[in-house]
């Protein structure tokens, strides 16, 4: 077993995620203290009197201003990481057309974030400018003939830390909120130390572009915005000249705040993707086992990681496996591999027929079939053998029928038209929905739910690969052959759920020359299908002798032999 995993002998969802999310946020306001440390002690250099420089950065770091500026900052960090929580811990809603993921955008969650990002950007150039000992220190200063003037550069670059957290929510935030779990697993140290200096790159890298956009921005409109600032504070201005420095101090303070964040998704996913040891058997009525975790679909991260968990005791842990093939005392019944194998098929059977949905993107267009007139006149006893030629279609009938004939003419004729003009006013309905775009802001999107489905492909890989590992060991562990009677159920859900998962490749969007080779959706599919096709080829390699003597559907065998020939 890894060293890492997380082992309890009791504890409820509850529990788990207030202790995963305690740290991920401890964690995040403590790095946030530490950077400005750095920041602090960086600002204050003085390589020839290194001992007046660390008194002097711990006097500013420790001094009682100091924290009333750092105790805001930090409440404010604290609140933004609350909120960000809500998107890696609770099932996410996926918009199946235009129009709901642009409402999704306005949601309340959304926009107490955005401001927080906003009012954490504005905050954390003011925290780093003040504390740095600079030029832009104070927002105002003394100048000639007036109390008070405007500290054009210090305003600038606050403008900037505004600028910074708009952007990061609309540019970042709004696109990247899954959660990654590692291959390999290793200590929190070792993640924490691989990922330091990458991000610290990629922090620098990235804030170029926000940092030109706001030059533009700021040259457009900054004159008027400082003006209004100043005229609404009754502060005075003076000309302002430019230092190359400014620029210096703009790129810095927009890479530490996408450091920062980046440093904040990293917490989230480093002590939530954890492994967690959930027990097999329920010790107390409200503790959580690792056959409801499966279940909890509500809580995606609690379901990820009971499917993981099942993928790693499947494999590694001979203990635990012997806890599912025991048969309980007295009775003699395998509970704990029933509602293990019970909820199992659900999840898979859930899954195979949301993908059978989404992939059934072919609309099956009905077209009314003709209608047979028969004439109100019948054909005589005697000539019953002969073919009765009042039986014709509307067609027919309006050939040769005498218009004398009421009853005929009034079946035919107004029906005729009556289809046409509704097929007519159909058609145009159909053109105007795509002129004035209609159908391009409310229709459904064909690949929502694909989507929807590939998002939580990892559940189903962890599960299948489980599933089969157990059968796989069952028979050499299981004692009391509680698996075998389950076998030709998990075959046949396994088997129905590649099928559909191989309908995906008819979806265009999902092919390689279109998605190509970074898209997620097109990796998740492979990922999927690889998962299951190794399932399905492991019980075969070990129960092949065998598969004969289990009653399985004709269909479900024929596809069995092309995954273990191939």
């Amino acid at each position: 077993m890894n060293s890492n995993v997380i082992t309890s002998s009791s504890f409820t969802s509850k529990d788990l995620l207030l202790r995963k999310l305690y740290y991920s946020i401890v964690s995040s306001v403590f790095s946030q203290l530490a950077l400005l440390l750095v920041y602090v002690l960086l600002s204050n250099i003085n390589i020839l009197h290194p001992i007046d420089w660390v008194l002097s950065t711990l006097k500013t770091f420790t001094s009682l201003t100091t924290w009333l500026f750092v105790i805001p900052f930090i409440t404010l960090v604290f609140a933004q990481s609350i909120i960000c929580a809500k998107d890696y811990v609770f099932k996410s809603s996926y918009c199946s057309t235009r129009f709901q993921k642009f409402i999704s955008i306005f949601s309340v969650h959304n926009i107490v974030l955005l401001a927080l990002n906003i009012i954490v950007g504005t905050t954390s150039v003011w925290l780093f400018s003040s504390l740095g000992g600079t030029q832009y220190q104070y927002l105002t200063r003394n100048c000639k003939g007036q109390s008070y003037c405007l500290n054009e550069g210090s305003f600038f670059l606050i403008c900037s830390g505004f600028w910074t957290g708009f952007y990061y929510f609309m540019k970042i935030y709004l696109s990247e909120k899954h959660l990654s779990f590692p291959v390999i697993q290793q200590k929190k140290l070792l993640q924490f130390k691989s990922q330091l200096l990458p991000f610290l790159k990629e922090s620098f890298s990235s804030s170029i572009w926000p940092m030109v956009y706001f030059l533009c921005l700021y040259r457009a409109w900054g004159n008027s915005l400082s003006e209004s600032f100043c005229s609404f504070f009754g502060l005075g201005q003076e000309e302002s000249s430019d230092s190359p420095m400014i620029y210096f101090y703009l790129w810095m303070f927009g890479a530490l705040f996408h450091f920062n964040m980046k440093l904040m998704r990293f917490f989230f996913n480093l002590f939530l993707t954890e492994p967690i040891e959930f027990p097999l058997c329920k010790i107390s009525p409200d503790s959580l086992s690792l056959q409801e975790g499966i279940m909890i679909s509500d809580l995606p991260i609690i379901q990820n990681l009971a499917c993981l968990d099942l993928s790693t005791l499947s494999r590694w842990s001979k203990h635990r496996r012997q806890v599912l093939f025991t048969l309980s005392h007295p009775g003699g019944h395998p509970h704990n591999w029933n509602i293990l194998t019970e909820n199992l098929l659900k999840l898979l059977t859930a899954y195979s027929e949301l993908l059978s949905k989404s992939t059934d993107t072919a609309e099956t267009i009905k077209t009314p079939a003709p209608v047979t007139y028969q004439s109100p006149i019948q054909s005589p006893g005697r000539f019953r053998n002969l073919r009765n030629m009042s039986l014709m279609s509307d067609r027919g009938i309006a050939d040769i029928v005498d218009v004398t004939h009421a009853p005929l003419a009034g079946l035919s004729v107004p029906n005729t038209l009556f289809h046409k003009l509704t097929q007519k006013i159909n058609n145009t309905l159909e053109v105007l929905k795509v002129v004035f775009g209609i159908n391009f802001i409310f229709g459904e999107l064909p690949q929502a739910n694909i989507q929807k489905c590939l998002a939580n492909g990892l559940i189903i890989i962890w599960s299948s690969q489980g599933i089969s590992d157990l059968v796989c060991a069952s028979i050499e562990e299981d004692r009391f052959g509680i698996v075998q009677k389950d076998l030709p159920a998990i075959i046949t859900a396994l088997v129905h759920l590649k099928q559909n998962l191989d309908k995906l490749n008819k979806v265009p969007a999902l092919t390689k020359k279109i998605a190509g080779y970074d898209d997620f959706n097109y990796k998740m599919k492979g990922a999927i299908s690889g998962a299951l096709k190794r399932s399905l080829f492991n019980i075969c390699r070990t129960f092949g002798k065998f598969l004969g003597e289990f009653p399985l559907n004709k269909d479900v065998v024929l596809y069995l032999q092309t995954i273990y020939k191939s």
